[in-house]
């Protein structure tokens, strides 16, 4: 794999950028998701402004990446969507909202895969990063939740019993963490067959990625030091 940083940046600059990434989702993630849920009468408020401090944080640090270029024009759709549905909610436009903001999540978590294991030596700021793609993932599977939750009403249970798709929206985020690290507290139930799929994805995931990124770090590392 080439060097991914953009011509003229440094690599390490490159490497303290995936701290101030973790940094900013797990601020939205423990803290600004459960403050929307209990405190906003429209949550996506907040997903727009962490969308536009993650394009913001891409095009500072991936800049000349045509990878990074396509994050940033699917972060522009995004934001663009989601204004437009808090704007104009008449236009019911949350599933394409949902969509965008998975494909943003998906090519930022390849942004941030891609500097995790360029080569050179393995730091803490790689293993943030590593952490950073776990939490996106989390956020992306979120989307997608949202997604299905929009397209076919009823695909998921809340203790027990089907509910709108506003009263399981917010719960959602949450519902994709607990897959992912198969908790599985059992409130939350997936009963579509789409739903049902992409729950085994995420615990899958949930469970591969970090024995396969641990073996590939030491790998890297050792092969570093000869």
């Amino acid at each position: 794999m080439g060097d991914v940083t953009a011509p003229g940046r440094r690599s390490p600059f490159a490497d303290r950028a995936l701290t101030w990434m973790v940094g900013i989702i797990v601020v939205d993630v423990f803290f600004i998701c459960p403050l929307a849920e209990t405190f906003s009468n429209n949550p996506a408020w907040f997903d727009l402004t962490l969308t536009v401090v993650l394009v913001l944080g891409a095009l500072v640090v991936w800049g000349n990446l045509l990878l990074a270029d396509v994050f940033v024009a699917t972060g522009i759709v995004t934001i663009g969507t989601r204004l437009a549905a808090i704007l104009m909610p008449e236009w019911d436009l949350r599933l394409y909202d949902a969509l965008f903001a998975a494909l943003n999540l998906f090519l930022l978590s390849a942004l941030i895969g891609r500097r995790v294991l360029a080569p050179g030596r393995i730091n803490a700021h790689r293993i943030q990063g590593a952490i950073a793609v776990y939490l996106l993932v989390g956020l992306l599977f979120g989307q997608v939740f949202r997604a299905i939750a929009l397209h076919a009403p009823g695909a998921f249970l809340y203790l027990g019993k089907s509910v709108a798709y506003a009263e399981i929206a917010p719960h959602l985020t949450y519902f994709s963490f607990v897959s992912l690290t198969t908790l599985g507290f059992g409130d939350i139930t997936p009963v579509h067959p789409i739903a049902k799929s992409m729950t085994l994805l995420a615990a899958v995931f949930g469970t591969l990625y970090p024995a396969v990124l641990i073996g590939r770090l030491v790998s890297q590392e050792l092969l570093h030091e000869r």
